[in-house]
Order: structure tokens, then sequence, then C-alpha cells
């Protein structure tokens, strides 16, 4: 007899669990980070360097929403696989009611702070005369649609969070699809520029939130959603944004590092370099992506577990998910510093971006194997609810180290410097954190006990 997905968190052997978990979990995530090299790839061919800029400069508020669906996705996860651990089914319900309420009105303020706030946004990130234009025309539709954005982050987060990663991946599949399918129309066919590839986007993720909610109202999840469930309860709203500030404050701090970073790049080498900038950047986000997908894998399995007071299948999921996000990420990292040439030519063959580029993915590539590891301690203190050290590690990186170093470096090496900052910090992030780890799991001491 099939288990089912919460018997499977509690009985399958971890590492097979992990594996089948994981898999549709980095698959999507990995279609999710197509979005952008999607977007990346059309319009460096349909309007060149210049656009892949005027896309990029805004990524950083994009990266707020995403924080937003972050913040109540992994948030949502964390409790809602709690309670199902803790066999608290009717509580875990109200969870899911409040964290999608809470999530589509935070969507709609979040369209209603960013629009009139545009044309401001893009010369607080770098942007110069030059693309202006092409960069407000695509943040405004893309913050037209914040809502449907946040609702499908936070969404595909809550179905991970019961074990069902596979129906996520499906999600994204469809909206990678059709973003790949519309971006040439509206682009090439239609003539829409960067406001295209922006439509298109939106469109997409408004097909991914149908299909989520479709699973939800088919009654096919491990948690029904109820109407009279959605009334969102303060208590347990205020247990989500707990343990959801972390991913909140992480995004938050890759939003206001990128920021920085353009704006280094903007006054050192001026849209070209913001342009190299935002195509190595999509590289990283190719492999940093699916890591975040393995760690949505594993925070079911740590939550349900440590809910449930079994130490022992907590620490085995732990050793073999680091050990193969550190293997995965040296092997990325391998490819981009042989092949960065090869890499950013799929992009665009502009001889000046290439150089400026070519010497930045080689730097950032040296930091990627210390980065999947430090990914999944971080999904550990999320899983088990531990809140302060995960916002402490979320913010370890992009805001108290990586700003500072960036700026550092670069006032004293010039571009170069800048682009050191990546490696070092991610090196230097993932130290503290094995630290931190060692000395403070706090695993449960106790044997797994009978609900009562």
């Amino acid at each position: 007899m099939k288990m089912s997905n919460t018997e499977a968190l509690e009985k399958e052997p971890v590492g097979p669990l992990l594996i089948r978990l994981s898999a549709p979990a980095m698959a999507g995530m990995f279609l999710l980070s197509l979005y952008n090299v999607v977007d990346a790839f059309f319009v460096g061919r349909g309007v060149g360097p210049l656009g892949i800029a005027a896309v990029f400069i805004l990524y950083p508020a994009v990266l707020v929403i995403m924080a937003i669906g972050q913040t109540f996705g992994v948030g949502g996860a964390s409790v809602i696989s709690r309670l199902l651990g803790a066999k608290r089914h009717a509580l875990a319900e109200r969870a899911l009611g409040t964290t999608l309420t809470s999530a589509a009105v935070a969507g709609l303020l979040l369209t209603a702070a960013l629009l009139p706030a545009t044309r401001r946004m893009v010369f607080l990130f770098g942007g110069s005369q030059d693309i202006i234009e092409s960069s407000v025309a695509y943040g405004r539709v893309i913050f037209a649609g914040a809502m449907p954005y946040t609702m499908m982050m936070t969404m595909n987060n809550l179905v991970r969070g019961e074990g069902n990663t596979r129906l996520s991946m499906c999600s994204m599949a469809i909206s990678a699809g059709t973003n790949m399918v519309l971006d040439p129309i509206f682009i090439f066919v239609f003539r829409w520029g960067v406001t295209g590839a922006a439509v298109a986007t939106v469109i997409s993720q408004m097909l991914a939130l149908a299909w989520l909610f479709s699973y939800y109202i088919g009654g096919r999840s491990a948690v029904a959603l109820r109407v009279g469930k959605l009334k969102p309860s303060l208590p347990l709203l205020f247990e989500v944004l707990r343990v959801g500030v972390s991913a909140f404050t992480r995004q938050i701090g890759i939003a206001f590092a990128m920021g920085t970073m353009n704006k280094i790049f903007s006054s050192t080498g001026g849209d070209i370099a913001v342009a190299a900038s935002g195509i190595v950047q999509r590289m990283n986000s190719i492999i940093i992506m699916p890591m975040i997908g393995m760690g949505h894998g594993l925070l079911p399995i740590v939550g349900y577990n440590y809910g449930a007071r079994n130490a022992k299948r907590v620490a085995d999921v732990m050793k073999i998910s680091n050990v193969f996000a550190t293997i995965f990420c040296t092997a990325c990292s391998a490819v981009i510093f042989i092949f960065p040439t090869q890499l950013l030519g799929f992009f665009s063959s502009d001889p000046a971006l290439l150089s400026v580029g070519v010497p930045g993915a080689r730097l950032l590539a040296l930091g990627l194997p210390a980065g999947g590891g430090q990914i999944m301690l971080s999904t550990y203190y999320q899983g088990t609810g531990k809140g302060g050290i995960s916002f402490f590690l979320s913010m370890l990186r992009p805001i108290l180290l990586h700003p500072a170093m960036a700026v550092s470096f670069a006032l004293m090496f010039g571009l170069n410097g800048a682009w050191a900052s990546f490696p070092i910090s991610e090196v230097v992030t993932a130290a503290i954190t094995w630290l931190i780890y060692i000395k403070w799991r706090g695993l449960p001491q106790k044997e797994p006990t009978a609900a009562k």
C-alpha cells in the first residue's frame, strides 16, 4: 500500500525521500530561474545590451515581490509541516487560510506602492537616461502583476511544505514554458521590446497561479482550503512571519546588494557593465535556484521530523543534503570558470560586454562551492522554527557582508574589486554558518512520541 505524503515524511528512508522531494523542487526552481534567463536571451537578441540593462536595473524591486511571496510561503510551509507532524490537521488548515489571505493582501499593497515609484526606482538603482523609458515600461507591467506573482511564490512553497514537490514543478513548467513561447512573439512579432518580455512574464505567472489553485480547490491537498478558515489568525500569522522573515530578509538583502552593485557597475562601467552584471548573476541564479529548490525538498522532512522529535532522521538528511549541494555547486563552478566566454556569448556577442563579463564570471565562480551547504543549513533553521538564527543567517551575506565588501573593494580595486566581493562574501558567510551549525544545532533529544 502506497504511503501518503505525510507518512513518507516520517517513514521513508531519508536518502530516497530527499531525492524524491528535491528533484521536482530543484527542477521547478530551475524553471523559475529561466524567467530572467529567457528574458535576457530574447531581449539581448531583439533589443541589444541596453535592453538587458533596462530589464536588469529594476530587478532589485522584482526581488522585493519575490521576498513577500517567500515570506508567506516559507513561513507558512514551516508552520503547516510542523502542525502536520504534530497531527494537528485542523490548525494546519487555519494556517493555510491565514497564509493565502495575507499573501493576497500583501501583493495588492505592493502594486499600490511600487507602480507610482517606478521612475524614481530606475534612477535609484543606477539607471541612465539611455535606458530610463524602457526600464519604466518594463517595471510598470511587472508591478501591476505583483499580486499574482506573490500568490504564485507563496503557493509553490506551501505545496512543497506538504511534500508535493511534483505539483510545484508542474506549475513552474507551465509558467516557464508559456514565458518561452510568448517572449519571442511579443518581442519579435509584435515588436513590443522589453514591454513584451514583461507582459509574457505576468501572463505566465497567472497561469501557474491558476494551476496551483486548482490543486486546493480540487481537494487533492493534504491540507484543505476552506472558505471559513480564510480569515487570518493573528497568532498563526505572527508565527508564519516569524519564521518567514528569514526568507524575506535574504531576498531583501539580495535586492539591496544588487541595487548597490548596479550603482557600482553603472558608475565604473556604464550600462554595458550593468548588462554584463545582469547576465552573470542570471547564470549564477541557474545554479543557486535549484539549490534553493533542494532546500524546499529538505524543509518538510526537517520540519515534520523535528516536530515528531526524530533527531536521527533530521541529522541524516542534513548530512546527505550538504554533501550533494557541495558537489553540485563545485561542478557548476568549474563549468563557469572554464567556459565563461561561451556562456556569456549565448546572450550577447558584444565585445564590450564580454570584456567586462568574462573576468566577472570567473571571479563569481570561485565562491560557488561554498554556497550550496550554506543554503541547506539555513533551511534547517527555517524548518525547525528557529527564527532568530535563521534571520541572522539570511541577513549575514546580503546585508552585513556583501554590500560593504563590494563598496570597499570597488573603491580600492575598481570593477574587479566589486566582482571579487562575490566569492569572498560567499566563503566568509559559509564559514560562519558552519560554525553556528556545529555549535547550536538544537536537535530534539527525546524519542518520537505518539500524538496526544
